[in-house]
């Protein structure tokens, strides 16, 4: 079936789209910062209903297969990962488990246990991704290529340090990012790593009982003050970073060793946590969809000199415009919490960041978050209705100049007129009194109305 404009001259086939298309257009970050000096983003958050289907105990994750958890369990016989996904959004126990390749992911609100006996390996090509609670009760050994573990936003808490774990990175494409709270018994940098192999977001904190490393300048914090906190003992057989961002936080009693030293990092001794030595201490940064408006919110711990943020928004992760500014707080050591709302939204993925500035000009940046948007229709309406002429305005459909298709049909359904516009205001051909049904088709979706003439 041909669509019959109202223009008798253009027809337009049932192959061709009218919607309006997005490409998100998916690169290859090759060092683990982007252009933006930003740490690489972890993978998308997603609700966990998507895939194949609930986990259960001893699974097996192939590839190309998505498994999710809601609920509270253990399983005894663990899982399998072998180039699938597992997405936790309950609260989940995993005894053992095998990562051949694959992910994790932890969604915001889930909690992941891990207390697998003896070294968990990540094998390549494998993905730990913290939006909620990681809890792991082994030691983890980053080896061969492309790992990853990310905490991936300001409210994630990893928890490594039940007893005498160790977080050990022996890949020179393998990255430990965080942008939240760790604490880890001892991370473990080898010399067969590379550099920025441990990428800190801003206002981001660890807690290392022992750090070792083996790496020139393995540490990075690209955006802004981030705080390394050490307890015990700091082993430096390798100059630690070249970024000033970067704040070692040295507890009462703690030791330094090695042939190197902390680089360009800021050393405060006798420091009994790391918010006392950040500048923005960032609790959380998220967004939630309602309706058809995007609502941020944001809080932080403390400030120091905090003059305003701008919320940047981008269509691909790459190009930022700023849509808005919120005056910070200057100078406190209170909870202070903020809010945004996004009332222009397009179709596809919304990525949103946060530019804080001081009062001195300068500025650092948060993590980025990414909300995904399909264009609702609940509010599309048309008028005048009834209607005792052949104009129709239709209002409500949020993106002006976007195509969508209008089709009139009688009582019995039969279609009498069909149309693609990107107008508000159409002509309808002449109707008899009666009752009537006008669908608009916009991006897969359809809102049917009642149309009355008289």
């Amino acid at each position: 079936m041909n669509i019959i404009t109202n223009n008798p001259k253009v027809t337009i086939k049932n192959s061709i789209q009218p919607a309006y298309i997005t490409v998100i257009i998916l690169f290859i970050i090759c060092t683990h910062m982007n252009s933006y000096g930003q740490c690489t983003n972890p993978p998308f958050e997603s609700a966990c209903t998507e895939g194949n289907g609930a986990a259960t105990n001893g699974i097996t994750i192939s590839r190309n297969q998505t498994y999710w958890f809601t609920d509270t369990d253990t399983f005894a016989n663990g899982v399998n990962l072998n180039g699938g996904t597992l997405r936790v959004c309950g609260n989940l126990n995993l005894s053992t488990i095998t990562f051949s390749s694959g992910r994790i992911l932890i969604e915001e609100g889930g909690t992941l246990t891990i207390n697998h006996s003896g070294t968990l390996l990540l094998n390549g090509n494998c993905t730990i991704s913290n939006r909620g609670t990681l809890n792991i009760e082994c030691s983890i050994t980053m080896q061969n290529d492309d790992n990853s573990i990310f905490n991936a936003t300001s409210i994630s808490i990893l928890n490594m340090n039940t007893g005498a774990q160790v977080l050990e990175i022996n890949s020179a494409t393998s990255v430990f990012i965080n942008n939240g709270t760790a604490n880890i018994s001892e991370v473990l940098i080898q010399n067969s790593c590379s550099t920025n192999c441990v990428c800190l977001g801003t206002g981001s904190a660890i807690e290392l009982s022992t750090l070792e490393n083996n790496f020139l300048n393995s540490f990075n914090a690209p955006s802004g003050s981030a705080c390394v906190r050490i307890i015990n003992n700091a082993i430096l057989n390798a100059d630690l970073t070249s970024s000033s961002n970067v704040k070692m936080c040295m507890a009462t009693g703690s030791t330094t060793s090695g042939s190197a030293g902390y680089g360009s990092a800021s050393v405060s001794s006798n420091c009994t946590a790391c918010d006392i030595i950040l500048p923005i201490k960032l609790l959380y940064f998220t967004g939630r969809l309602n309706n058809d408006i995007i609502n941020l919110a944001w809080a932080t711990a403390n400030e120091t000199g905090n003059n305003y943020f701008t919320i940047e928004k981008s269509k691909d992760g790459l190009q930022w415009n700023s849509v808005g500014n919120v005056p910070g707080t200057g100078n406190s050591s209170q909870v202070h919490q903020y809010t945004f709302s996004d009332y222009k939204l397009v179709e596809g993925i919304q990525y949103y960041r946060l530019k804080q500035t001081d009062i001195d000009g300068r500025s650092t940046y948060s993590g980025i978050i990414s909300i995904k948007y399909s264009l609702s229709l609940n509010a599309v309406s048309i008028f005048p209705n009834p209607n005792n002429t052949n104009k129709l305005n239709i209002s409500g459909l949020k993106n002006d100049n976007e195509y969508y298709i209008l089709e009139l049909k009688d009582i019995t359904g039969k279609l009498l007129f069909q149309t693609l516009s990107n107008s508000t205001t159409l002509t309808l051909p002449g109707l008899g009194a009666g009752i009537y049904t006008i669908s608009i088709l916009k991006n897969n979706k359809t809102k049917c109305l009642k149309y009355v003439v008289n």
